[in-house]
């Protein structure tokens, strides 16, 4: 059996990156495990013929900062790293795409919950695959994905969103920071207050929200909603 993208390992003082013609900007690796990422990076050299410039980080926090000067034309990123939720992902996700629409997006996650690919699909990701798959997943999707594909599904992931028979509507960028507040433990009169908004306007972007996600109350959001506010898993050293 092949390796998958989680089991890849090798020496991590190879993470050495070298100016590439093709690609000058390189391309950003976030993911909380760096025996993981050098995986990537090494399947990237290996079977994409991406030669970098590489950028590693192990937190979302870390990613806008990083990009600020120059944006990658790619981003290898899982949805959330230590201590950081799917809603925290959703966001970044959201901003990248607005702010960076060169940047061509992969989510390489170990979450395989339909609702949280269902809304990477929809929210702007250029690739999505998951950790468990042939390494060989990651370069057909980096090497189609720069080529020029709109969006290349990993078929394991195609598979597990064939079989809801869903579509969901993409969040808002302000439909995601407040359920982001709500899930930290706010109110909707605290969302507005620390987003200084009219506590309306926040009510009418919940609602919106609930919607798109197909909950009916506030009861619902809260019992079934849960796995948006998942944290990400400690670093695997």
């Amino acid at each position: 059996m092949m390796n998958s993208l989680n089991s890849v390992r090798f020496d991590q003082h190879g993470f050495v990156s070298t100016a590439a013609a093709a690609y000058p900007q390189g391309a950003f690796i976030m993911d909380a495990c760096p025996v993981t990422a050098l995986g990537m990076k090494k399947m990237l050299v290996d079977s994409a013929g991406f030669t970098g410039p590489f950028t590693y980080v192990q937190s979302l926090a870390a990613i806008p900062e990083k990009m600020a000067g120059a944006p990658p034309v790619l981003l290898i990123m899982d949805i959330c790293g230590e201590k950081e939720s799917v809603l925290d992902g959703l966001r970044l996700l959201s901003q990248i795409a607005t702010s960076s629409p060169s940047t061509k997006i992969v989510i390489c996650t170990d979450y395989s919950d339909h609702r949280i690919l269902e809304l990477l699909a929809s929210s702007g990701a250029h690739g999505l695959l998951l950790k468990n798959e042939p390494v060989l997943a990651l370069s057909q999707c980096v090497t189609e994905v720069l080529e020029g594909a709109s969006q290349w599904i990993s078929p394991r992931a195609r598979q597990i969103l064939s079989g809801t028979g869903q579509t969901t509507t993409p969040l808002t960028a302000r439909e995601l920071d407040v359920l982001a507040y709500l899930f930290s433990g706010l109110s909707v009169s605290g969302v507005a207050q620390t987003l200084h908004r009219d506590i309306r306007t926040v009510s009418t972007h919940k609602r919106n929200a609930m919607m798109k996600l197909g909950f009916h109350n506030d009861s619902e959001l809260f019992a079934h909603g849960s796995w948006m506010a998942k944290i990400g898993p400690s670093a695997i050293m």
